[in-house]
């Protein structure tokens, strides 16, 4: 396991993902929840509260814990909430390498299930699945806090000062780092803080600042002994949808939005459970140093910094998979056909019931969370088009 203590003198303890004795010290605090026997009977059908409890306590580590249930439960949500999950670019892993995956953001939890899951379905016996960056928002509940940890999830710290976030940060730099150059875990990352809601993905600035605030050297050494891989995840549908709305339109009109106690483990049940339609993975090939070098080290950092996020935004702009309800939506905001011989009629009336469907679930303003509603689908085809061709024209 990764060293406790790094060069930098970081104590882990708080944000780390649990290593094999910790794991079997939480796991009988887990086995008494009541909701994971609701789990296992999603998982095993029929099965009492006492054999949830001795299935759970049949493990011994966490590489038995996921490879005897946590990759079959993920495997059989994938089976019931997604039409047909397809991937490439495999070829650009090497399974006994380390790298830091990181990808455009719109499923709380699936975005990264589904990375190790198509990892595991090509490399079987060499997978070994990620660490996982998770925001410690999320993980409020003290058993989904434990499962989360058991399944090499580490804690990113949210909602800070500026001088803890800044402290905060190098020590999240540092860790990562020490996973990653340590030979221990490939590692998971979003682009961005929290999920691209409104369709329009972009990678964050101070995610790559972060990145760099550990190792030594030129940025392109510091990154590039990370071996950046960066990874395009495509949905046709979000089940989140209306949550998002709502957040949206309550920022669109200046009111702060305030989330329920349960909202973000709604959302975490949702993206899970809900129906995804087709879901497509495209892996890029690593960052090397050289790449990263002809970022050009010879201007301010900022703009170096500036210079990957378009080349991260790029990739993801031309490599995201686009859908029938993207160009429809887009067509629709445009007030035109351009891209109707991408899609059906039957296709186009089938968006239009589901939108309308979903809209009257939604309370406020029809027209707005309309908007919203087909930006959700329409931006991924207008920052395609910005990168790949040119000749059209976009009216949002």
């Amino acid at each position: 396991m990764y060293r406790e203590q790094s060069n930098m003198n970081y104590d882990y303890s708080d944000i780390k993902y649990y290593n094999d004795e910790e794991f079997r010290k939480y796991l009988p605090v887990l086995a008494e929840e009541p909701t994971m026997h609701r789990i296992l009977s999603y998982f095993k059908p029929g099965i009492t509260a006492q054999e949830t409890k001795e299935f759970l306590l049949s493990f011994d580590n966490i590489a038995d814990f996921q490879g005897r249930f946590i990759i079959h439960l993920v495997e059989k949500i994938i089976n019931d909430s997604i039409d047909d999950l397809t991937c490439d670019g495999l070829e650009n892993v090497d399974p006994s390498k380390k790298y830091l995956f990181i990808t455009n953001h719109r499923n709380i939890v699936l975005d990264v299930a589904g990375l190790n899951y198509v990892m595991y379905r090509e490399f079987q016996e060499r997978f070994r699945s990620t660490a996982i960056a998770i925001g410690d928002n999320l993980l409020t509940i003290p058993w989904v806090k434990h499962l989360a940890r058991m399944n090499k999830s580490f804690l990113v710290e949210r909602q800070l000062q500026p001088q803890e976030m800044l402290n905060s940060s190098k020590r999240l730099s540092q860790y990562i780092h020490d996973i990653i150059t340590g030979g221990h875990d490939s590692v998971w990352i979003a682009h961005r803080e929290g999920r691209t809601k409104d369709g329009n993905d972009f990678t964050q600035a101070g995610l790559i600042k972060m990145l760099a605030m550990s190792g030594e050297g030129l940025l392109s050494e510091k990154l590039g002994e990370l071996h950046l891989l960066p990874v395009v995840i495509s949905y046709e549908n979000d089940p989140c949808d209306t949550m998002k709305i709502k957040e949206l339109a309550a920022i669109q009109r200046g009111e702060k939005y305030v989330k329920g106690p349960m909202e973000d483990f709604n959302s975490m049940f949702s993206g899970l459970m809900g129906h995804k339609g087709r879901v497509h993975y495209h892996f890029g090939a690593e960052l090397t140093r050289e790449q990263l070098l002809k970022l050009n080290e010879n201007i301010p950092v900022n703009q170096r910094v500036r210079n990957l996020c378009e080349y991260l935004d790029t990739f993801i702009y031309s490599n995201y998979r686009l859908y029938e309800k993207n160009y429809i939506a887009t067509d629709i905001l445009n007030g035109n056909s351009a891209f109707s011989h991408l899609y059906t009629r039957a296709k186009y009336d089938d968006f239009i019931a589901e939108m309308e469907e979903k809209l009257n679930t939604v309370d406020g303003d029809y027209q707005q969370n309309k908007e919203i509603f087909l930006k959700m689908f329409a931006y991924p085809v207008k920052n395609y088009y910005s990168v790949v061709d040119h000749d059209y024209t976009f009216d949002f």
